[in-house]
Order: structure tokens, then C-alpha cells, then sequence
């Protein structure tokens, strides 16, 4: 009898647990976590890079400026551009505006090599890396990179070509502006090979005297006095660009001279490249402005990042051996301004007309 009832009372168990069961709503299956919200990674600002040029009086640093601008467009990169206008009070003004900017790097030509200097020792004080660009920097330790051409060969292949047209002669000796180290560079190059033979006695020297601020007007005043003083004789003219060559011609022209006196340049300007083939200018250096506007964006790049620029050389600013970024420069004559010139696209087939 008890265990009929304890059956009975476990069946009765049985079943109710069963009906509580079946009754009960069935368990919803886990659901995933929900995906958390991807976070976003902060945006790269945009490299602020400030560009300080010392004039866009010459053909040359026109094309400078258009091609840093492009090149910083194409890079994503901002570019604030300041023009000084040969004035030293501006260039000092317009670069401390550009530290106030916030910029990331500066690339500096400057009007005064040794005056900019106080420049640099600012930038560096605030973080910012300087690019000496194209004319060196001098008595500072502060500068990161000096970007130009091989400014010494420049002078070189200005003074063997002379030097090979007209071995024995009247010389008049122009240098460009006693601010701008570079033609300080410039001279030293061309007299490795005309002071041997003024030496010898074969050169003699009517006239030697800087270009102020590279102005052709200062230029034309040189010459002029040169041939005024020699009676017209004179069988070669250094002239450090072609904006000075071009003045010089034109006090050889004249006189009934021009053509008849071997005369160097330098910048591969447009008018200088037509003198060329007119005959009225015997050479002049191409050194590839976009090669360096494209070069001083891409190091400016690399500085903003803290990454290394590979450098190929060193340049005394007489304080320190500045690591340097040198190009190749090229002698352009009549022989060859279509090949270097048109060829490379610098400048086209109907410049020349």
C-alpha cells in the first residue's frame, strides 16, 4: 500500500513538472554581442610648409615658386608662399609671420646668406626644420639641409669654357650679388681657371666688380664703363647669369660688339637661350628648376615626418659642413640649347623664334 502511494504521489510529480515545463515561454537562443562601433583613426594633418623666395625678378625663381606649388598640390600638402622683393627688412618680417603659422618645415632662399641666419637660430627654437634652398645659409649650425646645385662646378664650367675661347685677353669679371653666397661659389669656381692665367700674364683684368642685388641695370653700368675706359677692347665678359649677360650685351650692342664678344650666363632663361642661337651670347648653365622645386617638397615631406634625407655632400657655411642635396648643372651653347633645352621640356621649340 505505501508503495502504491509513493508511486502515485511521484507520478502526480512527474506530471506537474511537465506541464510547468511545456508552459514555461522556451529560452531565447544567445544573441551575438553587438559589434562595437569601429573607431575612426584621427585624420593626418596636413603638412604646413612655408616657402620664403628672395625676388621673382629673374625668369628663374618664377619658375621655382610654379613648381613648388605644384608639387605641393600634388602631394596634398599646404604651401604658404611669401616673395621679399630683395628687401631684407621684408624677408626677415614675412618669415617670422611664418613661424607664427604654424608651419612644419621652411624653406628658405635667402636675400642675405648671413643676415637670415638670426632666422634660423628662430625657427629652430620653435621645432621648425629649415631648408637652405638653392643659396647657402651662412654662419649658422641650425640649418638642416642645403638643397641647390653644385654651385663651385657651376662657376667651373663657366670659367673652362671662357677660358678655352679666349686663353689670352681683355677680361671683364663680374660676380653677382656680395649678399648671396652663392656667387661667392660662382667666382671661386670660374678662378680656378682664370686666375692661372692672369698669373701668366695672358688675362689681364679691365674690370672686376659685383652685380648689387644681381640687378642687369648695375650690370649695363659696368660694362659701359669697362669699354668706356679700354676704348672698346675687350675680348671676354664673365658675366655670373643671364640677366647680367644680357645687360652686358647690351652695351656690347652698343658699340657695334654684340656677337663678337665671348660672354657666359647662367639660368637658361628664355632670352638668353634666343641670344644663344642668335649668336649674341656664347653660353649659359641649365640648372633644372623643377628638378629642385620637386626635390625641396619632397625633403620638406620627409622633415615634417622626422624621416631621413639622403644627402650627397657637405657645404662649409662657415660655421659648419651643411649637409647638402646637389644636382648636376650643364653647359648649353649653340651646339646644343635644342637637345638640353627643347628636349627636356624646359622650353619649347618656338621660345627660340
Amino acid at each position: 500500500m505505501k508503495k502504491s502511494k509513493l508511486l502515485s504521489l511521484f507520478l502526480v510529480a512527474v506530471l506537474m513538472l511537465t506541464v510547468f515545463t511545456a508552459c514555461s515561454s522556451p529560452a531565447e537562443p544567445a544573441t551575438e554581442p553587438a559589434d562595437e562601433e569601429e573607431v575612426a583613426a584621427p585624420a593626418e594633418e596636413t603638412i604646413r610648409v612655408g616657402l620664403s623666395l628672395p625676388t621673382q625678378r629673374e625668369e628663374r625663381w618664377v619658375r621655382d615658386k610654379e613648381k613648388m606649388e605644384a608639387a605641393a598640390a600634388a602631394a596634398g600638402i599646404e604651401l604658404i608662399v611669401r616673395v621679399s622683393d630683395a628687401n631684407l627688412q621684408e624677408q626677415i618680417n614675412q618669415v617670422e609671420a611664418l613661424l607664427t603659422q604654424g608651419i612644419d618645415v621652411l624653406i628658405l632662399a635667402p636675400h642675405d646668406a648671413s643676415a637670415v641666419a638670426t632666422l634660423v637660430e628662430k625657427a629652430n627654437q620653435e621645432g621648425v626644420p629649415v631648408i637652405s634652398y638653392d643659396r647657402l645659409i651662412t654662419d649658422t649650425d641650425k640649418v638642416d639641409i642645403y638643397l641647390s646645385f653644385d654651385n663651385v662646378k657651376v662657376g667651373e664650367l663657366q670659367g673652362k669654357y671662357i677660358t678655352e675661347q679666349v686663353p689670352e685677353g681683355k677680361y671683364i669679371i663680374m660676380s653677382g650679388a656680395p649678399t648671396d653666397n652663392n656667387a661667392t661659389l660662382f667666382k671661386q669656381g670660374a678662378m680656378k681657371y682664370i686666375q692661372p692665367l692672369i698669373d701668366a700674364g695672358k688675362i689681364e683684368v679691365i674690370a672686376e666688380q659685383a652685380v648689387e642685388n644681381w640687378v642687369p641695370e648695375n650690370a649695363l653700368r659696368i660694362v659701359e664703363a669697362a669699354l668706356a675706359a679700354n676704348n672698346n677692347e675687350v675680348d671676354a665678359i664673365l658675366a655670373p647669369n643671364d640677366g647680367t649677360a644680357g645687360a652686358a650685351i647690351q652695351a656690347l650692342a652698343a658699340q657695334g660688339l654684340a656677337g663678337e664678344v665671348p660672354i657666359t650666363g647662367q639660368d637658361s632663361e628664355v632670352a638668353a637661350a634666343k641670344r644663344i642661337v642668335e649668336g649674341t651670347q656664347s653660353m649659359t648653365i641649365f640648372k633644372d628648376t623643377r628638378d629642385l622645386g620637386e626635390e625641396a617638397i619632397q625633403i620638406a615631406i620627409k622633415l615634417a615626418k622626422g624621416e631621413a634625407v639622403a644627402t650627397n655632400g657637405e657645404v662649409d657655411n662657415g660655421v659648419f659642413a651643411v649637409p647638402s642635396v646637389l644636382l648636376e648643372p650643364y653647359v648649353v651653347t649653340s651646339d646644343n640649347v635644342h637637345e638640353l633645352l627643347v628636349g627636356s621640356g624646359y622650353i619649347t621649340e618656338a621660345d627660340l623664334q
